[in-house]
């Protein structure tokens, strides 16, 4: 059983959805059931507040929900400014207390506060199992009573936020927006640093537009001392990545374990939308990296970009734009289109026409089945800004699970240590081409926080016994809840061009903080 929340402005609800591997349905709404009042001068907190935060996935499997847009009621508010500030406060959702989910972490005395607000920041998973915020609208305005960019980096454990307060910790001011897209290296010497290949949203008001600012990313060390710098500059992109979706591709097994972040499509308020993919082999910085392009099928921004357990990259959903009457319009992108991440080449028999637009503020999520659950977005050339979600969910099934009998785990473990070494017993496949760790996924405006594909080392038994080798240690994955797959061999599959995995079974890895 998976839950997804998705929060609105509008009304002041979070609606709260059960699914399990083949359908969808609504279960209840729920309103969180915290004080009304926290600021001084009294903000007004109501589930609406979490509107546009950052989450992410703790490591004892419940939800952190960080920041959100505070809106100063009344006589607080500074009209006619746009008074959308960042929210102070921090929330975890936990899926197994159905009748109360929602809490304020810590105590009513020391509740977990922010140093300031974040209003669309981007929260990652650190090797050790911490949390860092970064980016987002700030809780405070500058002397032209305008929001400032929260540019302070802060880590969450279960003592709550501390705040970095090294000045050479600040975010470099062209990478500090909205939802920085932020990727912990894997592998390599600046394994456990953070990529960050720039910025996925971009303020309104800069000049020049969004549209116009080339990517510059930026590598940041949490873990800084001794005189090393908290952050290094990486080759620029040549292209902006406003509303792009960024990932980190599938961390092979052994030796062909690489570092590669990917950046995908992109662009705001302008007709040309990106259809481009960018991607970057990160693992050895003394090889002089460089971005390689290769081109979208169809161009799109807002979009989703998912891992699937056969090493392939769903693109789905987005859209263009079009000028129409001196104004810009944005049209969905009507097709799915699939990459092998292998050879990072598109395999053309698994472009899909898809039900349902899905636009700006849309959610994509793997299922443990293999299908993909899409949910949100906004509704095309909808004029109510209070009523402009789409509220349809659709369930996308990969070619994959049409391509034969998936392979069947009987003896999953639940939990498994760094270094383990481990059996399992797998039905229906005589070969295997793969094992893999698939991390559980929170997801929002199209980012995915902390999607990660880490391969397995494995050896064949007799009897459909297989040794099964954990990952090594937590750079290689965070610790956490994961999917645990086994992918048939090509061969065993009816075309005998898909690798088709097992259900993915639920595995803790590591211990909870």
């Amino acid at each position: 059983m998976f839950n997804l929340f998705h929060c609105r402005t509008y009304p002041f609800w979070s609606r709260i959805y059960q699914t399990d591997t083949n359908s969808v349905s609504l279960k209840s709404d729920v309103v969180p059931k915290w004080p009304k009042v926290y600021e001084d001068p009294p903000y007004l907190i109501q589930p609406s507040e979490i509107f546009c935060s950052g989450h992410c996935s703790l490591t004892n499997g419940i939800i952190l929900v960080a920041g959100g847009e505070l809106t100063r009621p009344y006589p607080y508010s500074y009209e006619p400014i746009d008074a959308r500030l960042g929210l102070r406060y921090s929330f975890i959702y936990n899926a197994s207390d159905p009748n109360d989910p929602w809490k304020i972490p810590g105590t009513p005395e020391t509740p977990h506060i922010m140093k300031d607000g974040r209003w669309y920041p981007t929260l990652t998973m650190l090797h050790t199992g911490q949390v860092i915020a970064m980016g987002g609208l700030s809780g405070s305005l500058n002397s032209n009573m305008e929001p400032q960019t929260n540019r302070t980096p802060e880590i969450y454990d279960a003592n709550g936020w501390t705040a970095f307060n090294n000045p050479d910790a600040i975010m470099p001011p062209d990478i500090s927006y909205f939802y920085p897209d932020g990727q912990v290296i894997p592998v390599g010497p600046n394994k456990g640093k953070i990529f960050y290949s720039t910025t996925a949203f971009y303020p309104d008001n800069l000049d020049p537009p969004a549209y116009y600012i080339e990517g510059n990313p930026q590598i940041f060390d949490p873990f800084a001392s001794g005189g090393s710098p908290y952050w290094t500059p990486q080759v620029k992109r040549s292209s902006p990545s406003e509303h792009s979706a960024g990932l980190l591709l599938p961390i092979r097994k052994g030796t062909n374990a690489k570092s590669r972040v990917l950046i995908s499509g992109g662009i705001w308020g302008h007709v040309n939308v990106l259809g481009r993919v960018d991607f970057i082999d990160v693992t050895d910085p003394s090889s002089n990296p460089q971005w390689q392009t290769i081109l979208l099928q169809y161009p799109r921004m807002s979009h989703e970009a998912i891992l699937l357990p056969d090493r392939t990259l769903l693109f789905i959903g987005g859209n263009t734009e079009i000028e129409e009457n001196g104004q810009t319009i944005p049209v969905p992108v009507e097709y799915a289109e699939l990459l092998d991440t292998d050879t990072m080449t598109w395999i053309d028999n698994e472009i899909t026409k898809i039900p349902v637009a899905r636009m700006y503020h849309s959610t994509g999520l793997l299922l443990p089945n293999g299908k993909i659950l899409m949910a949100g977005g906004r509704v095309p050339d909808s004029g109510d800004i209070e009523d402009d979600t789409e509220r349809r969910l659709s369930l996308y099934s990969p070619g994959y699970l049409e391509d034969g009998e998936q392979p069947i785990i009987t003896d999953p473990p639940e939990q498994m240590a760094y270094g383990q070494t481990f059996s399992i017993t797998v039905l229906q496949a005589n070969t295997l081409d793969s094992v893999c760790l698939m991390k559980l996924g929170s997801v929002t405006h199209g980012n995915n926080m902390d999607q990660r594909y880490v391969e397995l080392e494995f050896e064949p038994g007799s009897r459909g016994v297989y040794t099964i080798h954990a990952p090594v240690d937590s750079y290689l994955a965070p610790p956490g809840y994961f999917m645990l797959f086994v992918l048939k061999d090509k061969s065993e599959s009816v075309s005998g061009l898909s690798k088709i995995p097992s259900y993915g079974h639920i595995v803790k890895l590591g211990s909870a903080l």
